[in-house]
C-alpha cells in the first residue's frame, strides 16, 4: 500500500475574463462501485468528529479527481504530478473549479475506500486534508490498473 505526502494549496481563483478550457470527461468509475458515496460517509464522519462541516461532491473536483486516477493506472505512475507535468492544481482548474483553496490526497495499492481512509487517516498530512474545516467540497476518483491495481485520488476545495 503506499500513500503520498497530500499536496495543499491556496490559489487564486482565475480572472473571470479569461476563457474556460473545455474540460475533457473523465471515464466514470465502475458502475456500481458507490466511491464516491462511500467516502462522502467516511469523510464526513471524521469531519464531524473533529467539529467540521461536511463536504459536498462537486462536479469538477470529482472530473479532475477521476481524471487523474485514470491517468495514473493508464500510464502506470503514481505521483500528485501528471506524466505531461501538470500539477494537481493545474487538472484541478482545467476541471472548472474556481474555488481559492484546493487540496489532493492520493494512494495506490488499497483495494477498498475504507482502506485508503485507514492509511489516509493514519498520516498526519493526509489527514489534515481531511480534516481541513476550509474544504466544504470533494471531488473522489478510482481506477483500476498499473502495477499497484487500484488508484484513489481525493480533491479538495474550498
Amino acid at each position: 500500500m503506499r500513500t503520498t505526502t497530500p499536496t495543499r494549496a491556496r490559489v487564486p481563483p482565475r480572472p473571470r475574463s479569461t476563457p474556460k478550457p473545455s474540460p475533457k470527461p473523465a471515464p466514470k468509475p465502475p458502475s456500481g462501485t458507490g466511491v464516491t458515496g462511500q467516502f462522502l460517509s467516511l469523510v464526513n464522519s471524521e469531519r464531524a468528529k473533529a467539529g467540521c462541516g461536511a463536504v459536498r461532491s462537486n462536479s469538477a473536483l470529482q472530473r479532475a479527481a477521476q481524471g487523474h486516477s485514470a491517468d495514473m493506472a493508464a500510464k502506470n505512475y503514481f505521483s500528485h504530478t501528471s506524466k505531461d507535468g501538470r500539477t494537481f492544481a493545474d487538472r484541478i482548474r482545467a476541471a472548472g473549479y474556481g474555488g481559492s483553496t484546493i487540496g489532493e490526497n492520493i494512494a495506490a495499492g488499497q483495494s477498498t475506500a475504507s482502506a485508503v481512509m485507514r492509511s489516509w487517516l493514519a498520516s498526519s498530512g493526509h489527514r489534515a486534508n481531511i480534516l481541513n474545516c476550509a474544504f466544504t467540497a470533494i471531488g473522489v476518483g478510482y481506477a483500476r490498473g498499473g502495477s499497484y491495481g487500484h488508484y484513489w485520488t481525493q480533491d479538495f476545495g474550498g
